[in-house]
């Protein structure tokens, strides 16, 4: 290399960005970062701890313990012991429990009832009861929101009932029903929902969504699809539905929920609502599944409700509690009654007494002589129930206007202590 070479070299050294540190100084950078690294992470791990109520080294324990605990997979299953399963459950908290401890938070509950008992009035004052602390949303497929401003509005006195703010009620725009798969369509809206912050539901009703429910096949698998979704965002489903034609000397069971036997299967709780035999405007509550906790309202202690409205608001009023055999029909006379009002029907349709004895499974002479007792007793064929609330035409698109007056401090019409 040249002297001119070696000059260019130097003077390039010289110049360039690359500088030679003292060694020492660099253990002494490197150890200071390491230490405050080593401090952060400490801070992080006792604050964790902290929150947890724990120790670091309890921390830490409990930790290991819980990727042992790890489930295992066998295709869609997870596996772990049975004690795991526990001392994993225990540190969660308890669900809650809601009107009159009821509704019990993360289930999936079904309230039943045969048309026009109440269960929409029922079902709503449980959602307000709800709403009094957790976001709910009321997915109504029964009224139209003319129907549902009248029960909850008193046209003499102008009275409104005021809903608490966490209230939702939600329906579907009848021009968007055509052509969709209604079922699935309300599922993705339901989730939707969920992702947006709400985890109570009350679905009004699934005979609307699945028209064959009472075939069962239907329902139960929109109910396997909800349970899906209840599961995935711990969710608290209510939904509505349905119990065919029963005799009123019989005590209501899981069986009279409309749709196949096996649909009661889906569900945590079963509430069932039926009308009394004493007076035509009382109600009796009776609880025919629990899952968790105990039966409180089984076939001796009942709750009575009286259907009343008040300050513009239709609900239940509690009245009481008695055995569910005080308000139900005597079995020989009602028996007789609803053999004498078939009959009826059927001779309404243009059947013959023999068509009507082989459709009946009885003689002749039977039908003849039940016509007659009819005749003699001035039995005519029953009316269909008219609606508590008459039926409005449906308003679409009808906006709602503000009302300047702040809303009343209204009480729930029940109990919180009960």
């Amino acid at each position: 290399m040249t002297t001119e070479e070696l000059k260019s070299s130097a003077l390039d050294l010289q110049n360039s960005s690359l500088t030679v540190t003292d060694p020492a100084e660099d253990i002494k950078l490197a150890t200071a970062a390491h230490q405050t690294e080593e401090t952060t992470t400490d801070e992080q791990k006792a604050e964790s701890n902290i929150t947890d109520g724990l120790n670091p080294v309890e921390g830490i324990r409990q930790e290991v313990e819980k990727a042992k605990r790890a489930p295992k997979r066998a295709g869609l299953l997870s596996i772990k012991t049975a004690n795991d399963w526990v001392s994993d459950a225990i540190n969660s908290p308890d669900p809650r429990m809601y009107f009159h401890d009821l509704i019990v938070q993360f289930e999936n509950t079904v309230i039943f009832a045969s048309s026009n008992v109440g269960k929409s009035i029922l079902a709503i004052q449980i959602a307000e009861a709800i709403a009094r602390t957790e976001k709910i949303l009321y997915v109504d497929l029964e009224l139209s929101s003319k129907q549902f401003q009248m029960r909850y509005s008193d046209v003499t006195t102008g009275e409104i009932h005021i809903f608490p703010k966490n209230f939702s009620r939600a329906e579907i725009d009848p021009e968007l029903i055509a052509g969709t798969d209604l079922e699935q369509e309300i599922l993705d809206s339901i989730e939707e929902a969920a992702k947006q912050g709400t985890k109570f539901f009350v679905i009004d009703n699934i005979t609307f969504i699945c028209n064959d429910s009472e075939k069962g096949a239907t329902a139960g698998n929109f109910m396997m699809k909800l349970i899906r979704l209840k599961k995935k965002y711990f969710l608290t489903t209510i939904v509505i539905a349905h119990t065919p034609k029963r005799r009123g000397y019989e005590p209501i069971t899981q069986n009279d929920l409309a749709g196949s036997a096996k649909l009661i299967n889906f569900f945590d709780a079963g509430i069932a609502l039926a009308r009394s035999a004493k007076d035509n405007n009382l109600r009796y509550l009776k609880q025919v599944k629990v899952r968790t906790g105990e039966y409180h309202y089984d076939g001796d202690n009942v709750i009575v409700y009286d259907v009343v409205k008040t300050d513009g608001f239709l609900h239940f009023e509690l009245q009481g509690y008695s055995k569910e055999d005080e308000h139900l029909k005597n079995r020989e006379s009602s028996d007789d009654y609803d053999d004498i009002q078939e009959i009826l029907r059927l001779k309404k349709d243009g059947k013959s007494i023999r068509q009507i004895a082989e459709a009946l499974e009885m003689s002749s002479t039977t039908v003849f002589r039940k016509l007659k007792k009819a005749e003699e007793n001035n039995i005519t064929l029953d009316e269909p129930e008219a609606d508590p609330v008459p039926t409005v035409s449906p308003v679409p698109h009808v906006e709602q206007t503000e009302h300047a007056e702040q809303p009343r401090d209204l009480r729930l019409p029940y109990k919180e202590e009960e």
